[in-house]
């Protein structure tokens, strides 16, 4: 499904769209003139799918990435299929995620109370993804032809979470991940590593961003004024609430 020059929506469950397994995250397809990059992986049962649209987005000879916006197995989960489908994938995510990631570290990675909720069957199980590596705040991902991924540390919904900003001539972009979602909504959940001072600091920094379409990891996109939904969440904390928690 393309959104703009640049980006394809290629995967996306129940949350969404229903166009791969009903347990991934949205999953978006960024195409520039040196390669291309998969923002999030799914859950894992739609890995072959995703790894044929990179691998036709990139070439036989251009570069491949996959940058994960967070550990939770909806975005994560399909990292270690996809590394082993794609020659040379260079899959990065924030820190410490990395390391759980690596290690497929479940406690760490929130499955356990994923299952208790229902999100996840209770066979499922995250495979650990040794290939993954840490991806530092400001660290610019850059696929050619004007299109250029930048890491933004937003800690908060999850340690090591990372939203990606797209500079590409057909607009700016934010890849949002669970942090922050349209009409200002967020995901806060009873996680061990939900923290809401962070999270309210992650808001309060993204509302900053100059962005033309916001690209959350669920629900709905919004593809013109994007940073109206960056304030949105900003002026509730303005006045010492919450934003709505999809969750």
């Amino acid at each position: 499904m393309r959104l703009t020059p640049a980006v394809d929506l290629v995967g996306s469950g129940a949350a969404g769209f229903d166009l791969t397994d009903p347990l991934d995250c949205h999953v978006y397809l960024v195409r520039g003139t040196r390669g291309a990059a998969l923002i999030d992986a799914g859950a894992g049962a739609s890995a072959g799918t995703l790894a044929r649209e990179l691998l036709a987005a990139a070439g036989p000879d251009g570069e491949r990435h996959l940058l994960l916006t967070h550990g939770h197995a909806d975005h994560a989960g399909g990292a270690a299929e996809l590394a082993r489908l794609v020659p040379g994938l260079a899959v990065r995510a924030g820190s410490p995620a990395d390391r759980w990631i690596a290690c497929g570290a479940e406690d760490k990675l929130s499955v356990d109370r994923g299952k208790a909720a229902g999100v996840y069957p209770p066979e499922y199980a995250f495979p650990a993804c040794p290939a993954v590596r840490p991806i530092a705040d400001g660290e610019v991902v850059d696929l050619g032809g004007g299109v250029a991924l930048r890491a933004v540390a937003t800690p908060g919904h999850a340690d090591g979470h990372t939203c990606y900003l797209l500079d590409a001539p057909g607009g700016r972009a934010l890849f949002s991940g669970d942090c922050v979602f349209t009409g200002g909504r967020i995901s806060l959940q009873n996680l061990h590593d939900a923290r809401v001072p962070e999270y309210a600091a992650s808001l309060v920094r993204l509302a900053g961003l100059d962005v033309d379409a916001l690209l959350p990891g669920h629900h709905e996109i919004s593809l013109a004024r994007g940073g109206r939904h960056l304030a949105a969440a900003r002026d509730v904390l303005s006045r010492g609430l919450l934003p709505e928690s999809t969750t």
